[in-house]
């Protein structure tokens, strides 16, 4: 398979959180704004553009984060944040916590999740165009009916993953690592697996090894 091609801009850094005006952050529109080691508490609806978040971890009270577009973040903490119908476009995850983050109904396009702990994450009836999970704990995570076009998995623990109505046909899960999946028969077809994994999905289809 064809890794993904993933679109990650670096975003130009004129302005530093602690800069920012209240206006600023009421406005439902923050750009080109570096936050660091900050805690960020969502009022309205907001749109972040060309941002860096290092060490931030976010809470919602009355808002709820849109979209984010050619942003960053580093070793931030999302657990249990709600992105559900949130959009994200030329993004990337390092070493972050995302553990039982919502991303139902989600929008991902050119994005890369590297070295993540994301167990029981949500990506349910999401699409995903172009995204790389690359090294991350995803185990017990829920995949079920997304939509997937040039999704690629390398090395990540996915055990107990739910990819329940989900098609996988060209997915390459090889090099990762799990003693059971949830997946529906027929819709994993085509996909590409280690020898190791070969047991498992021979059992899927009644197919004994003798």
């Amino acid at each position: 398979m064809r890794q993904a091609q993933m679109k990650i801009i670096k975003p130009k850094l004129p302005l530093d959180f602690q800069a920012l005006q209240k206006d600023d952050l009421e406005d439902g529109e923050i750009y080109q704004v570096a936050f660091s080691e900050a805690q960020f508490e969502t009022q309205k609806s907001t749109l972040f553009n060309g941002c860096t978040f290092t060490k931030v971890e976010f809470f919602q009270e009355n808002g709820k984060i849109t979209e984010f577009s050619d942003c960053i973040f580093d070793k931030c903490d999302f657990s249990n944040m709600d992105f559900t119908h949130c959009g994200f476009y030329r993004c990337q995850f390092n070493s972050c916590k995302l553990i039982g983050t919502d991303f139902t109904n989600a929008f991902f396009q050119d994005l890369l999740f590297q070295e993540n702990l994301m167990n029981y994450v949500n990506f349910s009836s999401s699409t995903l165009k172009s995204v790389g999970f690359n090294h991350n704990i995803i185990e017990e995570s829920n995949w079920i009916s997304c939509l997937f076009k040039q999704v690629q998995f390398e090395d990540n623990e996915l055990n107990q993953a739910n990819f329940w109505e989900t098609n996988l046909k060209g997915i390459d899960f090889s090099s990762n690592h799990f003693e059971t999946l949830e997946v529906t028969p027929d819709l994993c077809r085509g996909i590409k697996i280690s020898l190791a994994q070969a047991p498992f999905f021979t059992q899927l289809h009644d197919i004994n090894i003798v």
